[in-house]
């Protein structure tokens, strides 16, 4: 099994790319289709994320050449430290799908229960 580097883990943030930065307003349409443009507000949230100080990575299951040609063409490749398909440490992880686990609930089991349905 290989390791990912931690180190970085407190300063990082690890992006979704479709729903999250890229709009996806039709939903999947293949993995190679990245059709829509950025979501709006993204740009000025990803400058003020860099201006915090943060490593800010993507992480997707859509193939890592289609999303940098879509960085590139948008012309926000510069935001990102990486792009990857494998689940990289990070502070905290932004999807459009993420169900929270919540550890203070009484039963956060029972909770994921009842939404994944």
């Amino acid at each position: 099994m290989k390791e990912v580097e931690t180190s970085f883990k407190e300063s990082t943030l690890a992006l979704d790319f479709d729903g999250v930065i890229h709009r996806y307003s039709k939903g999947f349409q293949g993995l190679q289709n990245a059709y829509d443009p950025p979501r709006e507000g993204t740009r000025d949230a990803l400058e003020e994320f860099v201006r915090r100080g943060y490593r800010l990575i993507i992480v997707s299951s859509r193939p890592v050449p289609v999303i940098k040609e879509w960085l590139h063409k948008y012309n926000m490749e510069h935001y990102f430290d990486e792009v990857t398909n494998i689940k990289q440490p990070a502070k905290y992880y932004v999807d459009d799908h993420a169900v929270h686990f919540d550890v203070n609930s009484d039963d956060p089991w029972k909770e994921i229960l009842g939404i994944v349905e």
